[in-house]
């Protein structure tokens, strides 16, 4: 059906302050009050950590400062609790919530759908997407629902199919999701499920499983744990118990074709196809060999096999990414080099190096030539390396 649509941020819930546009509003106010919101965990006070950051030339500098700030406000603004609604529509693989009775998608920290993502996916994902008339309201036809299904526990959301997001967002929702009010037979709805997504549900007790890929599905009675985190600041103390109780259950699961253990390894993405690529990663590859590194490709191994491989590193370096988010898996007191494009600002490697006990660094890259590649400057990234070392 042809419809306005009003872009509604559904945090106004969790921090309990409607905007008045949205009192004002009839459409909105009723779209609002079919949500609820219960927060499940109080977060910790975070405190800064003078060692996280290994290295104090002014890059890092800027960037500790901007994790400190925002980690600081994390239990104040990061949610921590579980949504309940009524009546409620999820579109496309990434799930957006829609009311269509009232016209009104969510977006926000609590759903895990910032503003800048949407904007992008609601064009790119050819979902019924027509035109904006305004900043915060555009036209489209979603179509008619194809499934409805009642009382689960929906976990479609963005980034969900990679693993790093998987690790950074999924799991500690997984896990918050002990303390919600649903009962113990509840499903939890995915979109497709592969081999590794299935061992990390395995890893945190999620068993009563569903799995359905549809354009649009209406539910009645949805909960759902919020997202736990609110810019780079993560909700704790749950973010470090999922990650313990992750390490600890991968520390005691055998592996058939672990790879040899490595103290340092080099984090590789030359084999992994995306819109960020470094020129020359052939050398690059060479020269870490030269500086005592074994290259891993993570791509290659099974989940498993990736925690062994992480953790008995001592000096991981690598391209920011999310798969140095598998740093998680590594005994604490490792040391984390993140070479990191100049365009980029990604400081969920702080967050997770200061709630699993490691230390890091970063390293900023030339900016991309007009190809589109990042040069090297491999003397550099050596000196890098060698800070890191005398620093660790």
């Amino acid at each position: 059906m042809l419809k306005i649509y009003k872009i509604v941020e559904l945090d106004c819930k969790f921090t309990d302050r409607i905007p008045q546009s949205y009192q004002d509003d009839p459409a909105i106010s009723a779209a609002l009050a079919a949500v609820s919101y219960r927060p499940l965990l109080r977060n910790w006070t975070l405190r800064p950590d003078d060692r996280l950051f290994v290295l104090d030339d002014p890059y890092n500098q800027q960037l500790r400062s901007g994790y400190e700030d925002m980690a600081a406000q994390a239990h104040a603004i990061a949610p921590c609790g579980e949504l309940l609604f009524e009546r409620i529509w999820c579109l496309g693989r990434d799930g957006l919530r829609v009311d269509c009775d009232n016209g009104v998608v969510f977006i926000g920290h609590s759903v895990n759908w910032s503003r800048e993502y949407f904007n992008w996916w609601i064009e790119a994902s050819d979902v019924g997407f027509i035109q904006w008339l305004n900043d915060d309201t555009f036209l489209a036809d979603f179509g008619e629902s194809e499934r409805r299904d009642d009382d689960i526990v929906m976990m479609k959301a963005p980034g969900y199919g990679i693993f790093g997001h998987w690790l950074l967002d999924l799991v500690p929702q997984l896990v918050l999701t002990r303390f919600m009010a649903a009962s113990d037979d509840v499903r939890f709805v995915f979109d497709h499920l592969t081999d590794w997504m299935k061992t990390l549900l395995v890893a945190v007790g999620i068993t009563h499983v569903d799995s359905y890929q549809h354009l649009l599905t209406e539910h009645h009675h949805m909960r759902m744990p919020t997202g736990l985190k609110c810019g780079f600041a993560l909700a704790q103390p749950i973010n470090g118990l999922a990650w313990s109780e992750l390490r600890a259950r991968f520390n005691h699961m055998n592996c058939s074709a672990a790879p040899a253990p490595a103290t340092r390894l080099f984090i590789s993405r030359k084999k992994w196809a995306g819109q960020r690529s470094l020129a020359d990663y052939a050398l690059l590859e060479d020269m870490m060999a030269s500086l005592g590194f074994t290259i891993f490709y993570p791509e290659e191994h099974d989940l498993t096999a990736q925690a062994h491989a992480f953790s008995a590193a001592r000096l991981i370096v690598g391209e920011d990414g999310s798969a140095l988010h598998s740093v998680l898996f590594t005994q604490p007191g490792a040391v984390l080099g993140i070479l990191m494009q100049p365009d980029r600002m990604n400081l969920w490697h702080a967050g997770i190096c200061d709630t699993m006990g490691h230390r890091l660094a970063y390293h900023q890259l030339p900016a991309a030539d007009p190809s589109g590649d990042a040069p090297l400057d491999l003397d550099a990234i050596a000196t890098f390396v060698q800070r890191l070392e005398a620093a660790g």
